[in-house]
């Protein structure tokens, strides 16, 4: 009876103790390790069997790992130098402990669904006072501090998240101290921490509950940026869009992101996905009023902003503005302006304001400006101006259109390049192309200074001029757009459509107009000057029409100033090039 009283005793206390516990759970595993995802198998534990390598660079160490391990590496190429030769001895044991005695201790190495992502982590932190709190509504509060190793400091503005299902995160304040509220709570829970140049930290809870099944393993990836600028976080559209909290945890997540069904938002700070929907690839996203994701690959709707840390492929329609830090490859829509910062397979549709980097095939459409670094395979199309600071395919523009090498053809009022073989336009100033001013007398009598400017084959015509002997006209105003057929040392042939308009003594516009189709042959005096003798086909509307006689006559020569008159001509002049 002793026995059995002092076992019933100890057995209270253990309940005791139990019940009175904070946090009811059999184990806590803490375990410092470089892969975010701590429920998946992954490839850094894998075992692996090298020779010795002597004199071998980074770069083929790599390869051999790419071939017979089927590993493969996502770095900063700053980062490290793939012809720097090492030396390694054989080795058989995990490939997380190989790239350590590779690359050295300093290094961190977390893992994606396709790659292994090697960053530079010279510094470590820990977590002390882990607890867990049981409130309302099936949620669960977990908390804790977070201090530098070597130092025993708190460490700020640490991403602290849900490193089993990336649903929920915060950060660290000044003491290192963080709050999770975490919702319906897995038997195994990863809270994972992550910040800048220090190594990814992870604490694994292991809870006493029976696990009658897994949960679906989460899809994560990585994102690199060759150049930082390009980040949405660096830029002026990021900062407006986002708060400071979420621009450190863009900092300490880098390029690392999961996938998700969907998520709704109100703004980027209320979302389905709480603090971490700026590191969530969506398929289906909803912002009511606008929201700040890590990406799209399906269909992103929103009120007024869609706003993406990395890539938006698929479907994508804003009332404002959609702003994407990654690669535009489908279809975007807003009805203020789409602003890409790398490169843009598809279309951009807006009421104002298009800007991307690269375009690599599609087309930029806007009722104001189009802006692109690079188009060479792109078309740009807006109501008032295409900017493409680098090449360009084609550019169409109601007003202006700027570019360093067009490939295509420009249209629009003025067209502005160092190269552009193909510009129509009422003025056009092409570095490379070229430059005639012209003094001409044709059979009118009309001696008029014509400007010529254009590519290597099309080229604008703007022209001034008076009439020498005629008693209703004085002077003309002349456009019009001519092609280079045929350039050689001595010889040049061309060919021109120009329009005339009339003006009286008093400068008052008359509507007897004149068109003229011209062939130029040239013969080049020098390196700069030109005669030119060119026939006409012009078609000239009737000075003093007839009553009853409105059909058009033929004439060889010159034009009837009673009847509308298709007739021949000639012009001959003197040509200065530039």
């Amino acid at each position: 009876m002793s026995k059995y009283y002092d076992f019933i005793k100890r057995l209270k206390i253990v309940i005791y103790i139990v019940r009175k516990s904070k946090l009811f759970a059999v184990s806590t595993l803490v375990m410092c390790f470089s892969s975010l995802s701590a429920d998946a198998q992954n490839r850094l534990s894998d075992n692996i069997q090298l020779p010795k390598f002597e004199g071998a660079t980074l770069r083929a160490i790599f390869d051999v790992l790419k071939q017979e391990q089927s590993v493969f590496f996502s770095y900063n190429s700053q980062l490290l130098n793939l012809d720097e030769e090492v030396n390694v001895d054989r080795y058989q044991g995990l490939l997380v402990g190989y790239l350590e005695k590779l690359l050295g201790e300093k290094y961190s190495f977390k893992e994606t669904n396709s790659h292994i992502i090697i960053t530079y982590a010279p510094q470590r932190m820990d977590v002390s006072t882990v607890d867990m709190d049981t409130i309302k509504n099936n949620r669960t509060k977990i908390s804790g501090y977070v201090k530098d190793i070597r130092t025993n400091m708190p460490v700020k503005f640490v991403t602290v998240y849900d490193g089993t299902a990336y649903q929920f995160s915060t950060l660290t304040d000044k003491s290192g101290y963080f709050e999770l509220d975490v919702k319906s709570l897995e038997p195994t829970f990863t809270i994972a921490m992550s910040k800048e140049n220090y190594r990814d930290t992870a604490l694994v809870l292991l809870l006493p509950v029976e696990v009658s099944r897994k949960g679906k393993e989460r899809k994560t990836g990585y994102y690199h940026a060759s150049d930082s600028s390009k980040m949405i976080s660096n830029t002026a559209f990021g900062r407006f869009f986002t708060s400071s909290r979420q621009r450190v945890q863009n900092l300490n997540l880098g390029g690392f992101f999961v996938y998700s069904p969907f998520q709704i938002s109100m703004t980027p700070g209320l979302s389905t996905h709480g603090f971490f929907n700026s590191q969530i690839v969506n398929k289906f996203s909803l912002n009511i009023i606008g929201g700040y994701t890590a990406g799209v690959t399906g269909t992103e709707l929103a009120g007024a902003f869609n706003v993406n840390q990395f890539d938006m492929q698929g479907v994508q329609f804003a009332g404002l503005f959609n702003v994407v830090g990654g690669d535009v490859r489908g279809f975007q829509a807003a009805g203020v302006s789409n602003v890409g910062l790398n490169k843009l397979s598809g279309i951009q549709l807006a009421g104002i304001w298009n800007s991307i980097d690269t375009v690599t095939s599609g087309i930029q459409l806007t009722g104001g400006i189009n802006l692109a670094s690079n188009a060479e395979r792109g078309i740009q199309l807006a109501g008032a101006m295409n900017l493409a600071k680098s090449e360009v395919g084609s550019q169409l523009a109601g007003g202006i259109n700027i570019a360093r090498k067009v490939h295509g053809v420009q249209l629009a009022v003025i067209n502005i390049a160092d190269s552009s073989d193909y510009p129509i336009g009422v003025f056009n100033w092409i570095k490379n192309g070229s430059r005639q001013l012209s003094l001409g007398f044709d059979e009118s009598k009309f001696m008029g200074l014509s400007f010529r400017s254009g590519g290597r084959v099309m080229y604008s015509v703007l022209g001034i001029g008076t009439y020498l002997n005629d008693g209703y006209f004085k002077y003309g105003i002349e456009a019009g757009i001519g092609a280079h057929l045929i350039q050689r040392t001595r010889v040049t042939l061309s060919t021109e459509l120009v329009h005339r308009t009339h003006f009286d003594e008093d400068l008052k516009y008359n509507d007897t107009n004149r068109s003229s189709l011209r062939i130029i042959p040239a013969i080049n005096l020098s390196r700069h000057l030109q005669v030119y003798a060119a026939p006409s086909l012009t078609y000239s509307e009737a000075i003093h029409p007839e009553l009853g006689n409105k059909g058009l006559i033929w004439k060889i020569w010159g034009a009837d100033q009673r009847r509308n008159t298709f007739h021949g001509g000639g012009t001959v002049g003197l040509t200065y090039r530039f």
